[in-house]
């Protein structure tokens, strides 16, 4: 049928959307014309009518009266059978696939909508002009991503991931900005197993929406992308670990190895450091190398919270098993501290501890691990030769290696890839105390908070030492008020856990130093600047300059400085309060030089004199 000119269609179109109603001469000229119609608009409308009516009743008889295209004096009225005009009938089918999806009928669903989406055929009013046609597009376009949405969704709920990737992945191009059709593509990469693919989505459409509307992905977005940085799938249960099964040569195996701790409750921000350690992992099986990631820091980072968080997102890849071994570098607790310890420890815990009565303890640890693949953290790490002794002989194992020490020579021999994790910023380290002191405490103490939370210098441990505190005090407002920073390391300690005491942790980094860098910290504890130069703090030393610069480098590869211009260093408060601490006491010490394993030998402290001395030593 030939519907003539673009007006002639439009006034086509009018009459059809609202088919077997009346439509007014007005709302005609409306919809042709909107606020530009000219004074021959009515005529124009009458005219269009007669020449649709003979398009439309070609054979009917001259003076007749029209029974497709009817007027009275209010207007006309096309009438059509209740499904002769497809807009409704897709309006039918969207409707029918909705209810047919809340009664849990969703396989029929995917049919009444597929059914739907199967009458669109081009542009929506095609050849038609003016307000009308542009709002009915805008509409109907709308409508139509919206169904092709919820088709996306319902053939997720029915395990049909596979056949989506592709068409979804076009229709992000062409909606970059909607959120919901980004959310379930991140969806369906997840179910995939395409994990990569679906954070890099969210990267995309967050660049987008800072870039050209200035806000954030919608929360909704933002919980699907922690999901899956910590391996859970899109829906609320977290991804099923793999079935241990055995390896060519083994018996079946009982149980799958499952060591790691327990995940860090209240866990808050680090999205992008877990983005990070995805990527690497990423990369090495792309590269086809041995993945072997290294997060460093200072005491009271997180960097175990971390790893752990982390591994635990991705031991489901890992279907004989996760380790997890404590060699206790920081720490005044016993533990696998050597490696023949941790190596017993590993044959014991993989049920073989006959093969480790050999000479040559490591390569057996190697022949054991041979076609495993496991999930290996290698936490509070002393020195790259410990890490190197436990490392898998192929590349089918994952390990994690946590240490406050640099260790750069993993990253120069053994491709270690590096995350050095610093204190969290001003937004996450609010919440994560907030998580503990309750958010309407922060709310009504919002500066102090502020103010504290810069003082523990983001540092996770520090916030969640002061959180508790404030919170079981009998006057948690007395408590905030009683902070000061410069009583900073005093208030960040519980009582009954050493632990759980600032003091305690840096005081096992500062244990651990070599004489000429023990005695570089004692000294920059004698002043009160963050900052310091070469030449200031071989003024303060009274090194020379090479000793000096071996010693400030000693410091930065503890994590107990950090090197952040050549030259120039910089103290975190807390590492500077502890200092200045020892620094003030002035108690003697000896230590002992490490040995030539590169293991770190006993310290001895002389033995306090007096209480004040002895709190001063053990805090």
């Amino acid at each position: 049928m030939e519907l003539g000119s673009p007006t002639q269609r439009t006034i086509f179109a009018v009459l059809a959307a609202r088919a077997n109603r009346t439509v007014s001469r007005d709302e005609l000229v409306d919809a042709i014309w909107g606020d530009d119609a000219p004074a021959s608009a009515l005529n124009s409308v009458y005219t269009y009518i007669a020449r649709l009516r003979n398009s439309l009743e070609p054979d009917r008889a001259r003076g007749t009266r029209s029974e497709t295209l009817v007027s009275d004096t209010f207007g006309y009225m096309l009438r059509v059978a209740p499904d002769g005009v497809d807009v409704q009938q897709f309006a039918t089918a969207l409707a029918t696939a909705r209810r047919l999806r809340a009664e849990n009928a969703v396989r029929d669903a995917v049919r009444e909508l597929e059914a739907g989406l199967a009458l669109w055929r081009g542009t929506p009013y095609g050849g038609a002009v003016g307000p009308f046609a542009q709002a009915e597009r805008a509409r109907l376009s709308e409508v139509r991503v919206l169904a092709l949405e919820d088709g996306a969704e319902m053939m997720l709920e029915l395990g049909r991931p596979a056949a989506l990737a592709g068409e979804l992945a076009a229709l992000v191009h062409d909606h970059p900005l909607r959120e919901r059709l980004r959310y379930v593509l991140m969806r369906c990469y997840v179910e995939l197993g395409r994990h990569a693919d679906a954070i890099r989505e969210y990267h995309n459409l967050r660049g987008r929406l800072i870039e050209e509307e200035g806000i954030e992905p919608g929360s909704h977005l933002q919980q699907l992308y922690e999901k899956v940085l910590r391996g859970e799938r899109s829906g609320t249960r977290p991804l099923r670990r793999k079935t241990a099964v055995p390896s060519a040569g083994r018996g079946e195996p009982s149980r799958t190895v499952a060591q790691l701790m327990r995940d860090v409750p209240g866990f808050t921000g680090r999205t992008a450091e877990l983005e990070q350690l995805h990527t690497f992992v990423t990369a090495a099986e792309e590269a086809g190398e041995p993945a072997l990631l290294l997060i460093t820091g200072g005491p009271g980072a997180g960097k175990t919270a971390l790893a752990t968080r982390f591994a635990h997102s991705i031991a489901h890849q890992y279907s004989d098993g996760q380790l997890h071994v404590d060699l206790h570098a920081h720490s005044d607790r016993p533990g696998h501290k050597t490696i023949d310890a941790a190596l017993g420890h590993l044959a014991a815990t993989l049920g073989e501890p006959a093969r480790f009565e050999r000479v040559d303890a490591r390569a057996s640890y190697r022949s054991l691990l041979a076609d495993r693949r496991l999930l290996i953290l290698l936490d509070n790490v002393a020195c790259a030769e410990q890490v190197r002794a436990l490392l898998p002989g192929t590349p089918s194992c994952l390990v994690i290696v946590t240490s406050r020490n640099g260790l750069p020579g993993l990253i120069a021999r053994d491709g270690a890839r590096r995350l050095v994790l610093d204190g969290m910023g001003e937004e996450a380290a609010v919440e994560l105390f907030g998580r503990i002191a309750g958010e309407p405490f922060v709310a009504r103490h919002r500066r102090a908070v502020t103010k504290l939370v810069a003082a523990c210098d983001g540092l996770p441990l520090a916030l969640r030492i002061a959180a508790t505190r404030i919170k079981v005090a009998p006057s948690p407002d007395e408590a905030l008020a009683s902070f000061d920073g410069r009583n900073a390391v005093d208030f960040l300690q519980l009582s009954g856990d050493s632990e759980a005491s600032l003091n305690t942790v840096i005081g096992w980094s500062y244990a651990a130093l070599p004489p000429k860098a023990a005695q570089m910290f004692l000294a920059l504890g004698r002043q009160h600047d963050r900052l310091l130069t070469l030449p200031r703090a071989a003024a303060l030393s009274g090194m020379d300059a090479q000793g000096c610069r071996r010693a400030l480098h000693a410091l930065a590869d503890a994590s107990l400085v950090r090197e952040v211009a050549p030259g120039r260093f910089r103290l975190d408060g807390l590492v500077l309060a502890y200092a200045q601490r020892l620094a003030a006491a002035r108690i003697p010490e000896q230590r002992q030089p490490s040995d030539r394993s590169g293991r770190l030998a006993t310290i001895t402290m002389i033995e306090p004199t007096t209480e004040s001395d002895r709190l001063q030593m053990t805090s």
